[in-house]
């Protein structure tokens, strides 16, 4: 019997086939509802203010939440975490399914609810990330940890795009239905996984810990420069592509839910081919190029987005940043996965995540508000030119991104 290819070992644990099929379901329903909800934003006040004020909603307490979570990786049982986060998210999205069923949702009811999943959420991604070491043995991480990042850049794509199609043909509540069912089947597949017991750490106060998280990363300038990237790539770039969709769609190509529908599904498109090819064949490439070429495409693709009025252009764009969207998540996860200390990966982990998690709602509440004052299109080039600054200035240094190449700490 032929050996398994490297890449794809991870698979045949059979904890880590739960795990990754739960997750991918899971996520993928959890960002339908992210779509689903600032569509449904914008339908009830046609504002971009109010659209990127919902995203800010459920990311600004996900991002207060999320270094708590960490820290509890170093200390208690991940897998109670995580399904703590989704059971918590479940209910939200029942709650909004109730409502909107009963015509009963206001753009305020939606304000604290988007809190209440902000809250929840916070708590899922750093034991989504930080579990990966506890359900592989160590040859195996690089590849596990590819499939996890898969997983959730996947989700983050094709939830928004299966969610732009049902809202363009039967609407949000179809959408906050299949994410119920998306949170059950997921924690169902996740039962029985079994994981390794992690290495335990001295128990010291939450700000302590985390104030060495922050630490360890400082003193590895390969991490900072991990946390710095994704919150630029976040702010300016991904808040394109989730918080801010529905508003390109209607104010850029004036075509409203269905030009929503073909914009979401064209990035989903986009970053399954790159995963799918970077899964596999990941190892054929320095992380630094691919996040080298990453970084520029996607400024090019948002650029290319805000400098035309053709719709065909347009798709042409969200596919080149989708494509960008998921070699960047792979690369920047997969170089943070192999650095990290075991006792530290927790920690580690949120902070990146807040990274992520600062850069989307403050790209959200500052791109809706520019929106409204000048134009969604002035809105795109600013911030794909402001990412192409960055990515110009990282390479004009001397080593630019060839930090990511590290395989250990």
């Amino acid at each position: 019997m032929p050996a398994q290819p490297a890449a794809l070992r991870a698979l045949s644990h059979r904890s880590f086939l739960l795990f990754f099929i739960g997750v991918s379901i899971a996520t993928t329903g959890q960002f339908m509802q992210s779509l689903a909800v600032p569509f449904y934003v914008n339908e009830l006040t046609d504002s971009n203010f109010w659209v990127g004020s919902s995203a800010f909603a459920v990311l600004i307490p996900s991002l207060i939440t999320t270094p708590v979570a960490g820290i509890w990786c170093d200390r208690i049982n991940r897998k109670a975490i995580l399904f703590g986060s989704f059971l918590l998210q479940l209910a939200g999205s029942v709650a909004f399914l109730v409502l909107y069923s009963a015509d009963a949702l206001t753009p305020w009811l939606i304000i604290g609810l988007q809190v209440v999943v902000g809250v929840a959420s916070g708590f899922q991604w750093a034991p989504t990330q930080a579990m990966t070491s506890l359900l592989v043995p160590p040859e195996d991480l690089l590849s596990a940890v590819r499939f996890v990042s898969l997983s959730f850049t996947a989700g983050r794509a094709l939830g928004p795009a299966m969610a732009g199609l049902i809202l363009l043909n039967w609407g949000p509540g179809p959408a906050f239905a299949i994410t119920i069912v998306g949170f059950v089947l997921g924690m169902a597949f996740m039962v029985p996984m079994k994981l390794r017991p992690a290495m335990p750490v001295l128990r010291e106060s939450l700000m302590m810990q985390f104030r060495q998280g922050i630490d360890y990363i400082w003193r590895r300038p390969a991490m900072r420069l991990v946390v710095v990237t994704s919150f630029i790539v976040a702010c300016f770039g991904a808040v394109f592509a989730f918080a801010l969709v529905a508003s390109v769609a209607d104010d850029v190509f004036s075509l409203g839910d269905g030009g929503l529908g073909w914009l979401t599904a064209t990035f989903g498109f986009g970053s399954l081919v790159v995963g799918l090819y970077v899964t596999r064949h990941g190892d054929r490439h320095l992380r630094s190029r691919v996040e080298m070429t990453a970084v520029g495409v996607y400024a090019a693709g948002v650029l290319l987005v805000g400098a035309t009025p053709w719709l065909v252009f347009g798709l042409v764009g969200y596919f080149i940043f989708g494509a960008a969207h998921m070699a960047h998540g792979v690369t920047v996860n997969s170089s943070l996965q192999v650095q990290v200390d075991e006792q530290y990966r927790g920690r580690v982990i949120s902070v990146w995540m807040m990274s992520v998690l600062a850069g989307l709602p403050i790209g959200s509440l500052i791109g809706g508000y520019l929106g409204d004052l000048v134009s969604m299109r002035f809105v795109l080039l600013l911030f794909g030119g402001l990412l192409a600054v960055f990515w110009a200035t990282t390479m004009a240094r001397s080593n630019g991104f060839a930090g990511l190449d590290l395989d250990s700490d």
